[in-house]
This record gives C-alpha cells, sequence and structure tokens, in this order.
C-alpha cells in the first residue's frame, strides 16, 4: 500500500528541491508540503508542482508537529500510511518501498523507521554516527525503555498508520522542538510496537540552521519531553536522562555567552552525578574571563 507523505517547510529552504526528489523516486500516493507560515510564501518548482506535489499554507506558525498536523488534514482519508520527510532530508532509493513492505507484512506494528546518513550541508558524510537499532520488530514496553535514554530514529525514515498516530493522540504534543522525539515515547505508550528497516536509509542533514543547532533550546525541550514521560522509566532513569540534558543545556547556555546559566547548570548536573574530569573543565573555564565563549565555539554535533 503506497503512503502519503508529509514535509513541513518553514523558512527558506535550500534542500526542499533535493528532498522533494527524493520522495518522488518513492512513488508515494500523495504528497502534502506544508509551508508553516514562512515570512516570504513558498513556491513549489514547477517540477514538483507538475509531479501532482500539493503545496498547503499556514497563516500562524506552529512548528514541526503542527505542520505535520495540517498536512495529515491534508491527504486523502483513504490513505493509511503516513510517511514523514523534513525539507533538508533526503531518501535514499528504495527506502519507503522498504518501510512500507515492513509495515504490510507486519499487520501488528504501528509503525516503522530506517537508519540516518549524517551528512553536512555539502552532502557529504560528516563521519557521525547514531546508534542502530536491532532490525525487525520492537515491542512497545521495552523500547520505551530504549527511546526514553535517547532517540536513534531519523524523523524521515518514519512511516506511521492512521491508527498509530490517533493511538498516540497525534503529531501535537508539549514540544516545539524534539517533537519526533515526544511522538515515539507517545507511540510506544500506547502500545504501538516498531518495526527497524535497516536497508532503509535517509541522509540526514546537519546544518547551522536546523533546529537541533540551537543546544540549549534543544536541551530546555529534552528536560520536558524527559519530565512528561517520567513514568515510563525508572527513578534513576530519569535523573540520569536530566543529568545529560542539564549537561547539554550548560554546554548550550556556554555556546550563547550565558556564564551564569552555563554554572548554574553544571551545579544542577552535579547534584545528580559525579561530573567527569571534562566536565568539571568546562565548569572552571566558566569562571575565567572569556572562557565560556572560548567553550561555545565548539562543533553542537560533536
Amino acid at each position: 500500500m503506497p503512503a502519503g507523505v508529509i514535509v513541513p517547510v518553514h523558512g527558506f529552504a535550500p534542500y526542499l528541491a533535493e528532498a522533494l526528489d527524493t520522495v518522488l523516486d518513492g512513488d508515494p500516493a500523495a504528497v502534502v508540503v506544508v509551508d508553516d507560515a514562512s515570512s516570504l510564501a513558498l513556491e513549489l518548482h514547477p517540477d514538483h508542482a507538475a509531479a501532482g506535489v500539493r503545496l498547503v499554507r499556514r497563516e500562524v506558525h506552529g512548528g514541526p508537529a503542527e505542520a505535520r498536523a495540517t498536512g495529515l488534514e491534508a491527504l486523502a482519508s483513504e490513505i493509511d500510511l503516513v510517511a514523514l520527510c523534513d525539507a533538508d532530508d533526503a531518501w535514499t532509493p528504495g527506502s519507503l518501498a522498504a518501510l512500507t513492505r515492513a509495515l504490510t507484512a507486519d499487520s501488528e506494528a504501528g509503525w516503522a523507521f530506517g537508519r540516518a546518513l549524517v551528512v553536512g550541508p555539502d552532502g557529504r558524510a560528516t563521519g557521525e554516527q547514531w546508534a542502530r537499532p536491532a532490525g525487525g520488530r520492537h515491542p512497545a514496553g521495552a523500547f520505551a525503555q530504549e527511546l526514553y535514554a535517547a532517540n536513534p530514529i531519523p524523523t524521515s525514515s518514519v512511516v506511521l498508520r492512521r491508527s498509530a498516530l490517533r493511538a498516540a493522540g497525534g503529531f501535537a504534543g508539549p514540544v516545539r522542538v524534539a517533537e519526533d522525539w515526544e511522538l515515539w515515547l507517545r507511540l510506544s505508550r500506547a502500545g504501538q510496537d516498531a518495526l527497524c528497516v535497516p536497508e532503509a536509509t535517509v541522509r540526514y542533514r546537519r546544518h547551522p540552521a536546523g533546529l537541533t543547532a540551537d543546544v540549549a533550546r534543544l536541551a530546555r525541550a529534552q528536560l520536558a519531553l524527559h519530565a512528561a514521560h517520567a513514568d515510563l522509566v525508572s527513578p534513576d532513569a530519569h535523573a540520569a536522562a536530566e543529568a545529560r540534558d542539564l549537561a547539554a543545556l550548560a554546554d548550550g547556555l556556554a555556546r550563547d555567552g550565558d556564564r551564569r546559566g552555563a554554572r548554574a547548570a553544571w551545579e544542577q548536573v552535579a547534584a545528580r552525578r559525579r561530573l567527569s574530569g571534562r566536565e568539571r573543565a568546562k565548569r572552571a573555564a566558566l569562571g575565567v574571563a572569556g572562557g565560556g565563549r572560548l567553550l561555545g565555539r565548539a562543533d553542537p554535533y560533536r
């Protein structure tokens, strides 16, 4: 059964044409691009418009989850499988077919995902490695524990059943950044088993304008999602996740030049666990004039 594809966009989208080329190569049932209230209204390339890509515009910016919800409303109701692709990513050949085959073969699974090849703005592999869950079925209960600790799932590799999405409460959740990770947790909470399809690969693009490049904002979102789903894990697991989020927040605040906030975040980490030698050095550097900004020059993805 072919899937319908939702592509949210906000603002300048230099990689959208590449993303849509790879989506259309997958022979989807439909493609909806959602312009999430960009200041300059988005226009599709004539080739994509001619290929049947539909453009829907939101007048109020709502973030990726709200944009995907708008896209879902625009898909025909008889399309049961919903594929996600962000405007700066690209699918490798055969990925969509592999995901839809897996879901067709296992009617009890609610969603499927693949793996990421991380590339930079120039399209070249960065060498960054993500966790690689085992191929096959991941029961919701056990997978929730793994997902709470880390998010190994590239959004643009996910295909969901509408019924699974309804069971999870839809796209919209309590956070605007890390909204994909929070959705995976709600899917698991709702008892929706997942399928890992290793042959489905997305070229996941890291670039300075990406939402995840704002380290402090992402860390705050992760603190919120871990708080919202703390009942899925033990108190120790929740505390460990909080400590990781707070350490990321400290790094992000240092990048932003907020030395006082970064020091406070490190103190909160220290209240939960022993700081590593590297972390103690980072905290100490914040007490030196210019030290916080020096730390902030580091690549946020390394």
